[in-house]
């Protein structure tokens, strides 16, 4: 079982590493595209949708490996701090985010230009519950 809890444990940081990568990236790239000519935004604003995809993934990931390792590595939610709880529910709060993130994306693919300074403001405040996961995450298991 440590065995499989190690992997478990790598992948789950594998997705972590995969969220915090999109939040990164699109502050950078959002840069970038603010201050591009018209041909270079066309190029550029595909980037920001691509990385979101990559950070679903990564929240997917941490879902599944989270919720298994529970289980497996600590009997279930009761055994857990008051910490953990905290992490858990901003997760919940970011999950919730980065999928009103997704349908503002599916928005300005139908040509809602509007839709964009919503997704910068949803993005600050999914990097927020980021954020606050990470900090609960590091008190919940120090």
């Amino acid at each position: 079982m440590d065995t499989l809890n190690q992997v478990l444990l790598l992948l789950h940081f594998v997705g972590l590493a995969l969220g915090f990568s999109v939040g990164i990236t699109n502050m950078v790239m959002s840069g970038l595209i603010a201050k591009a000519t018209p041909p270079e935004k066309a190029v550029l604003g595909r980037l920001p949708p691509n990385m979101s995809r990559i950070g679903r993934i990564g929240l997917a990931l941490l879902w599944v490996t989270g919720f298994i390792l529970v289980y497996t590595r600590w009997n279930g939610f009761a055994t857990l701090p008051w910490q953990f709880h905290v992490k858990l529910a901003a997760v919940v709060l970011l999950t919730i985010a980065v999928g009103f993130i997704h349908r503002l994306e599916r928005m300005v693919q139908k040509g809602d230009v509007a839709a964009v300074a919503r997704i910068q403001t949803a993005g600050k405040i999914s990097g927020a519950f980021s954020i606050i996961a990470l900090a609960f995450a590091i008190l919940a298991f120090d």
